[in-house]
């Protein structure tokens, strides 16, 4: 069994220009071994095509200078974790062809600098959150994940009102658009 102590000792090196050191202790296999160097300036982490088959450790969140991470084709399974959102500086996110289930956590849409995001191809469920920064995402983000449904998917969620008779964008109705001002025109245009 491993067990993991976190002892943060800050000591202040250089005056006020200084830096702090952090360490901590794991106890695996009856020895302790102490490391002196942190993980969390951590900037990319990329385990893309490994063979982890493991479900997603929930510490990884505690790299919080996280930027980019890559955890694909690595047979990974669980979820997506709601503490994700500490991650607040990830531009890169890419967990595609695992084994995730379960729904997308609303939380995801929250990391404002996230610019890639690749989920497909894995069990994902449910309505995509689509709000916040995950409409700058396409369905490309999410192909391969067949129980997933709503924009940016042309998969309808259940409980989700049939649209098809309405025409979608702008609409322009001529019944006076000849002889009509250029106001006139305007008004009789409509979004739906």
């Amino acid at each position: 069994m491993t067990q993991v102590e976190n002892h943060n000792h800050y000591r202040l090196y250089g005056g006020l220009n200084g830096y702090y050191e952090e360490n901590f202790v794991v106890t695996t296999k009856n020895q302790h071994l102490e490391f002196t160097r942190s993980l969390s300036p951590v900037v990319s982490l990329d385990l893309s095509g490994n063979n982890l088959n493991a479900d997603l450790p929930g510490k990884i969140t505690n790299l919080l200078g996280l930027v980019f991470l890559n955890l694909s084709r690595s047979h990974i399974s669980g979820h997506i974790l709601e503490s994700i959102l500490r991650l607040r500086q990830l531009s890169s996110l890419d967990l595609s062809h695992n084994k995730f289930s379960g729904a997308i956590p609303q939380s995801l849409g929250s990391l404002s600098f996230l610019g890639y995001l690749n989920l497909s191809d894995n069990d994902y469920i449910g309505k995509i959150p689509y709000k916040y920064q995950m409409i700058t995402f396409s369905a490309s983000s999410y192909v391969g994940n067949h129980g997933l449904c709503g924009s940016p998917l042309d998969v309808k969620c259940p409980g989700d009102e049939d649209d098809d008779d309405t025409d979608k964008g702008l609409t322009i109705h001529n019944d006076n658009i000849n002889g009509g001002s250029f106001i006139d025109n305007w008004l009789y245009i409509g979004f739906t």
